[in-house]
């Protein structure tokens, strides 16, 4: 009899896709909370709408072969549209697409009756977004914090909207609750979480039957059963990226809103001068030093992608006259991010200003 693989993947390593995509993925059939009507404040930094070309792409290249990487960002102005129309050509004379990296845990190396065994832990899995014990978030976190958290969640989360999954928030887990409060943040202050890049490159790609390759590590399914038992059981470590959420929603939001708007009109300069401050490291660290992880194999999660990454990018600049390959900002612009790397090892990097 086939194996039946079940596979949990974590795109574009922003850090509550990773719990979400983990913990809350369709495999253990989480239910996705009904989007409340967005709001948009008055601000001061309008968001751009319509049409926007985004920043273009960076070249990379050795020789007479170039890898051209888009860079997508989250969020962006939700009433803007991506313009394509170069990039789709730059696709289509392709001979290869790298997707956006990730990390994906697989059960495809056990057999039919030992992927079965896993299922009835399913409905366990989905409690794993509340706190053990019947805790709840003021008992969990400091006094002065949890002030703080009232005030957002109930200027985000609970003004107009009655989903009763979202009323039950302060049994959840501080990561959770997290990330329901940044998500909220965002959508009314008119952004999306949701980048338009790579489902357009991608449907490009398959248009025109260019080989998409998918970058990912994929790590070694280890003690699942005993994984779930243990996040069922446990508290995380998640005060510090909790707090660190509610530090970047009070202050961040006019940043966040910049630089959206500066990556949808493509303004390099801009986006390069704008402080990176977000509550990614402290969230990955509350997941990947769990207990639960280390059962799943889902440790130093960061380098082992950016290992494949690296890996695959030059392995396609090697055999391909153009590869396209898409890539979360930070990785692009930052002075210790991807593309950093491949300058490092002898490659030319050109920013799309320059070209």
């Amino acid at each position: 009899m086939s194996k039946l693989p079940i596979v949990f993947s974590i795109r574009n390593l922003a850090t509550f896709t990773f719990i979400t995509n983990l913990l809350c993925s369709p495999i253990i059939q989480a239910q996705s909370n009904s989007p409340s009507p967005i709001v948009t404040p008055p601000v001061e930094e309008l968001l751009v709408v319509g049409e926007q070309p985004g920043p273009g792409m960076w070249k990379v290249s050795k020789g007479n072969n170039t890898l051209w990487v888009i860079a997508t960002h989250t969020p962006v102005p939700q009433n803007m549209k991506w313009r394509a129309k170069g990039i789709k050509e730059v696709v289509a004379g392709a001979q290869e697409v790298l997707s956006t990296p990730s990390i994906s845990v697989s059960t495809k190396n056990m057999g039919f009756l030992q992927t079965l065994s896993l299922l009835p832990m399913l409905p366990m899995a989905m409690e794993g977004r509340k706190n053990p014990d019947g805790a709840r978030l003021k008992d969990l976190v400091p006094a002065e914090t949890y002030a703080r958290w009232l005030v957002l969640r109930d200027k985000y989360i609970f003004e107009n909207n009655t989903d009763d999954e979202s009323q039950d928030i302060e049994r959840w887990r501080p990561i959770f609750a997290a990330l329901e409060l940044y998500s909220q943040a965002i959508r009314k202050n008119g952004m999306v979480t949701s980048s338009p890049v790579w489902k357009t490159v991608e449907d490009e790609a398959k248009r025109n039957k260019i080989k998409v390759t998918s970058v990912a590590f994929e790590a070694p399914l280890g003690d699942a059963r005993g994984a779930i038992r243990d996040l069922n059981k446990s508290r995380l470590e998640d005060i510090d990226c909790f707090t660190k959420t509610i530090d970047r929603i009070e202050a961040e939001l006019g940043v966040m809103r910049k630089r959206a708007n500066a990556w949808a009109r493509g303004d390099i300069d801009v986006l390069r001068g704008l402080p990176w401050q977000d509550q990614r490291e402290a969230c990955t660290n509350a997941i990947q030093n769990a207990s639960f992880a280390q059962k799943l194999g889902m440790t130093n999660v960061a380098a082992k992608i950016e290992t494949a990454w690296i890996e695959q990018a030059e392995k396609s600049l090697a055999t391909n006259a153009v590869t396209v390959a898409v890539l979360s900002l930070n990785e692009v612009v930052s002075k210790t991010g991807y593309l950093a790397k491949l300058r490092a090892k002898g490659y030319t990097v050109i920013d799309p200003v320059e070209q």
